[in-house]
């Protein structure tokens, strides 16, 4: 994003350089040990591990989405549980999103131009290649404006264009992703060559088409609240081929060596800031949920009564929580128990297709029941007896149990476990224990005042004032409290 502040000054030089002065300029500073092209395959490879690298890694995924959907408590350096972000983060990850998306955008440039598509086709058919680039700039813009609202879109990548792009309302940003997801699933050709370097998929493009199937679903039913039209898109996206089982899901699949391994991993390596928060831990021990021993590890119980899982109540002081957790404080696990360097990281999964079915079909039983299942074998639960008799004892399906066991499910990715309580108000989160640092706590706990939103970088305060300041004329107050467009929760 910032890179197209750099744009006036590049064709300031072009200006100050006479044709007499350049016209051998290429042929001097040719460099014969580089290469002059790059296989889009490499920049697929590129995106797809930068975005999840940002996605899944301690700050993003665990001191922010992790935290604010209350499966981790802090036990060290607790700002970002009592709701104060770090403003050079807030930049940093806001800048590294977008500059990730200009590899996506380049893709789709070199498939379209003329000069390089026939080249370029070597990586997979070009149609095949731009969908696969426009579904996975759809992920990433739906993230950011769910975490901000309205944000540079219609503008944004273009920096030759819109040095300063302006800043696109959320609910024309929802109504122009559906139609890019919509027209990206019925761009694949299932015939056409593959996309090479894809780490997701592995190039099958009949998945790809299903994850965007599904993505729209995703996107349609958080609209579906504040416009009741959206919910007939959530069936059409459905219809026209989303996930059918767990083993469909869209998963990103990290390296068990250096430098591919999860960025979780490593901080675990050196550091313990996190444990599982006291919602969770209780809510799942309460449900007698199995996923309890796959989410967290088990410690000593100091009583003499064995191993127990013992979450830390969300929102304590730095010094009350490292206290409070001192050496048989709960450790945080990622999938397949523990976080390890191969982690298996989800973007959309079938069991979230079941919830949604649910929830537009007046909560339906069988699509609730289902989603439960393809959550616990998605998790490594496969005894189909226990996982029945679970399901027999859970709550029927309704708002609540369907939000609820969505967010269970949604374990691990924070973000999502945010934005869909944001939009429902399940399940039931507290306020931080001991007050928050940015927003007002009424002392008799009946409001639970969890952020509805960040507020925007500082950098673009400074450096795209003009397009910032009408966002947030637009939008209301540039605070933690501000609700988004679809954000309509009791």
């Amino acid at each position: 994003m910032r890179k197209s502040h750099i744009t006036w000054g590049l064709a300031l030089s072009a200006l100050l350089f006479s044709p007499s002065c350049t016209k051998d300029f290429v042929e001097i500073n040719d460099n014969p040990n580089q290469a002059v092209s790059v296989p889009t395959s490499y920049l697929f490879s590129q995106a797809q591990s930068n975005m999840m690298d940002l996605i899944w890694d301690e700050w993003w995924n665990g001191r922010f989405g992790l935290v604010y959907s209350q499966y981790w408590s802090q036990i060290a350096y607790t700002e970002e549980s009592r709701f104060r972000p770090r403003v050079n983060i807030t930049n940093t990850y806001w800048s590294l999103f977008y500059n990730n998306m200009m590899d996506l955008q380049e893709i789709i440039r070199l498939n379209t131009d003329e000069a390089t598509r026939d080249v370029i086709s070597a990586s997979g058919s070009n149609n095949n290649q731009i969908a696969v680039a426009r579904i996975l700039k759809a992920y990433t813009f739906h993230m950011l404006t769910d975490v901000w609202g309205a944000i540079p879109y219609a503008e944004a990548l273009q920096p030759f264009d819109f040095s300063f792009p302006n800043y696109t309302p959320q609910s024309e940003i929802y109504a122009s992703l559906l139609t890019e997801l919509d027209e990206a699933q019925a761009q694949i050709e299932l015939d056409g060559a593959p996309v090479a370097g894809d780490i997701i998929y592995a190039g099958d493009m009949a998945m790809w088409k299903k994850f965007a199937n599904s993505l729209r679903m995703r996107v349609a039913l958080r609209a579906s609240r504040v416009d009741g039209g959206y919910a007939a898109k959530v069936q059409a996206a459905y219809d026209a081929g989303a996930f059918g089982a767990y083993t469909e899901d869209a998963n990103f699949q990290f390296d068990a060596a250096s430098p591919g391994f999860s960025p979780l991993f490593e901080t675990f390596q050196t550091r313990r800031d996190f444990s599982v928060s006291e919602t969770l831990v209780e809510m799942l021990k309460g449900l007698e949920d199995p996923r309890l021993e796959i989410y967290c590890l088990p410690v000593v119980d100091t009583t003499g009564h064995g191993q127990t899982y013992r979450g830390t109540p969300y929102g304590m002081e730095s010094g009350a929580a490292t206290t409070y957790s001192g050496a048989d404080g709960v450790l945080v696990s990622a999938p397949r128990s523990s976080i390890t360097p191969a982690e298996v990281a989800p973007l959309m999964t079938y069991a979230e297709v079941c919830f949604i079915m649910s929830e537009i079909n007046s909560f339906d039983q069988t699509w609730y029941e289902n989603g439960i299942r393809a959550s616990m074998n998605a998790w490594g639960i496969t005894d189909a007896a226990a996982i029945d008799a679970y399901i027999a004892a859970a709550p029927a399906a309704s708002a609540e149990s369907v939000a609820t066991q969505k967010w269970i499910h949604l374990y691990m990715n924070g973000l999502q476990g945010w934005f869909e309580w944001r939009r429902t108000g399940y399940p039931d989160l507290v306020a931080p224990v001991d007050g928050s640092l940015a927003l007002e706590v009424p002392a008799d706990g009946t409001v639970r005042y969890i952020p509805s939103r960040l507020p925007y970088p500082t950098d673009e305060q400074l450096l795209n004032g003009a397009a910032y300041k009408a966002a947030v004329s637009s939008q209301g107050v540039d605070d933690l409290a501000t609700r988004v467009w679809w954000d309509t929760r009791n």
